[in-house]
């Protein structure tokens, strides 16, 4: 069970558009320890993790492939929010690069699944350590409506993030 969260108490009410300001910090921060701790690659497969220069959608994929080995092109499609074929298209460019590789489905012949290309194995678990676990970690200190509150609140911030304003 988890211990409950403090609550912070304070005599003048809190604006929304305070609260936004501060979730837009914390985006912000995220977003810079990302951008400073970079994905190590091994020194043997730099210049071909750097000729591959997987692009924001294809990091995307690769996360989920990796947090979940073995997943169909139509499971990554509805994970990514997009069409079978952009999926498609994405493993196809990650499976040109030697990230990944379509295998049949050992209980039906008929599936293929993508799993990391052994080639890179060191990479997923570099990938694991530096950017799912501690996400993992973070989610495992909320209780899980926190957790499903928390998802869908940065769902709705990206949809609107994504639609014009009314200004």
């Amino acid at each position: 069970m988890h211990d409950p969260l403090p609550v912070t108490t304070t005599t003048a009410p809190v604006s929304s558009t305070s609260t936004a300001a501060e979730l837009l910090s914390a985006f912000r921060t995220v977003v810079k320890r990302l951008e400073r701790t970079p994905i190590p690659v091994d020194p043997g497969k730099q210049a071909a993790w750097a000729q591959a220069h997987p692009a924001p959608r294809h990091l995307a994929a690769l996360m989920q492939v990796v947090a979940d080995e073995g997943m169909s092109v139509s499971t990554l499609a509805a994970r990514l929010g997009v069409s079978l074929a952009t999926a498609s298209q994405v493993v196809t460019d990650l499976e040109a690069s030697g990230l990944v590789e379509r295998v049949e489905d050992p209980s039906d012949r008929r599936r293929t699944l993508v799993r990391v290309a052994d080639t890179h194995r060191k990479l997923a678990d570099t990938l694991l350590d530096t950017r799912l676990r501690p996400v993992q970690r973070a989610l495992d200190r909320m209780r899980p409506a926190e957790q499903r509150a928390f998802v869908r609140g940065l769902e709705l911030v990206a949809e609107e993030l994504g639609n014009p304003s009314d200004v």
